[in-house]
Parts: structure tokens; sequence; C-alpha cells
């Protein structure tokens, strides 16, 4: 069977993948690696929400979607669409983000080219925007703006909590240390067993290095939970893992 972004060659053409030729990648611009890299990220997410929420369903894990940066709400609808498809008509829907794009950074994050503050933006009516266009439960939509340091209070976690709100999934999608840390503080209260945790960019920037940016915040995170977190899913979309809370 093919996959849409590496289609299968026939049983003559080895290696039987399809591969672009140096004809095919003559004019290959910067542009087009965005892009590329982009299609074959999201296939892989979608992938990824598409086997998470029928997870959810199957294991009757109720509660709630929180998403921690919704740039261009790509993941946010993936959450909206296969919620739908589950039947999980009582899920909810939380947003939050600065809705300005990144925060001023520390001197580790400015070593990395696309950090820069203001990048990432979409504004929040551009959010409502996509959100409304999308058509999907937009009434179960709440949306939190603000720079995590500043907005994530407990007085906001009581406020959201007092909706009875639980997080079936959160996909934590922050860049940078600065913001994954009062993100990791907020959604102690939130989590249940099963509660399926998201890091988009746990391998993003530092080359990797488990002691920088999100992959450092989540090991302080661990180390204080009253939570423990089994691998759900080793990869995803290049840099990100997810991971299912138990006691």
């Amino acid at each position: 069977m093919d996959h849409p972004a590496f289609p299968c060659q026939p049983l003559d053409h080895e290696p039987w993948v399809k591969m672009a030729d140096a004809d095919e990648l003559a004019s290959w611009s910067k542009e087009d690696q965005v892009m590329y890299n982009q299609k074959v990220r999201h296939l892989y997410k979608y992938s990824f929400y598409v086997e998470t929420f029928a997870y959810l369903a199957a294991n009757e894990i109720g509660g709630d979607y929180f998403e921690f940066g919704c740039h261009r709400v790509r993941t946010f609808r993936m959450a909206l669409t296969e919620a739908r498809k589950q039947l999980l008509h009582d899920m909810r829907f939380f947003a939050f983000d600065s809705f300005e794009g990144l925060p001023e950074l520390g001197l580790a994050e400015s070593e990395h080219s696309g950090y820069v503050p203001g990048a990432l933006c979409t504004p929040l009516p551009a959010f409502w925007e996509i959100i409304k266009t999308h058509g999907l439960s937009v009434d179960k939509v709440q949306a939190f703006p603000g720079f995590y340091n500043e907005s994530l209070t407990p007085k906001l976690a009581e406020q959201v909590l007092a909706q009875g709100a639980r997080a079936a999934m959160i996909n934590l999608d922050c860049d940078i240390y600065e913001s994954a840390v009062p993100v990791f503080n907020f959604i102690e209260p939130f989590l249940q067993v099963g509660t399926i945790l998201y890091l988009d960019d746990m391998f993003a920037a530092y080359r990797g290095a488990p002691n920088r940016g999100v992959h450092q915040a989540f090991l302080e995170f661990q180390a204080k939970s009253s939570f423990s977190f089994e691998t759900y899913k080793p990869l995803l979309g290049s840099f990100g893992r997810a991971y299912v809370a138990y006691k």
C-alpha cells in the first residue's frame, strides 16, 4: 500500500520506494524543503491523532483536550475532527497560547536561528477565524491568551478545574524551556490515569540533547509529579514523543 508521502514502486524498481532523482531535485529550494518537511511531519502527526483518539474512546478515558501552543491551529483541528469521529461529544478543547508568538528568550534559546521573539505567531482573531471555518465543536472551544509565565496562574487552574475539566490528552507545543516549565507546573491537577501527554518539541533544537529545552523541563517535571509516564509513541513528526500517565 502506498504511503501518501512515499509512494511505492513496482517490484522490478528497487528499492521499491519512489525517491526523487537528480532531475526532479535540480531546482529544489529552501521553500521546497520547508513544504516537504511540514507535509511529512503532519502526516505522521495526524496518524498519531487518529490512533490516540481511538485509544481514548476504546479505553473510555473521558475528559478534555488541552493544547499549549496553537500556531496555525493545525493539531488543534486534528483534535476537533478525531473527537467527532470517535463520538467524544462531551470533550472540551482548551487552547493556551500567547497569540503573540514566542516570548523574549534566554541566552540558550537565542542560539537557535528559528527562535526569535514574536516567531510562530497566530493572533487570537486568526485563531477563531480558523476554528469557525473548520466548524466542529466551536461552542466547546475556549482560548486563554497570554505568555505562560503570566497567564498560567493558580487562579486560572481553579477556574478551569471548577468546570470539571480533566485532561484526556495534552499537547505541549512550546518549543523552549522558559515556556514549557510553567505549562508543566500548571497541568498536574488535570492529569488522570490514561492521559496522553504529547511533547511536540522534545527533540527540537539543541541537537536533541535531553538536558536542554522542553526535554529538560519534562525531566524536571517527572521528578516531582505524582504520576509516572510510560512511552506511548517514541517519535512523532521528527521531534516529538508521547507518553501515557499512570499511578
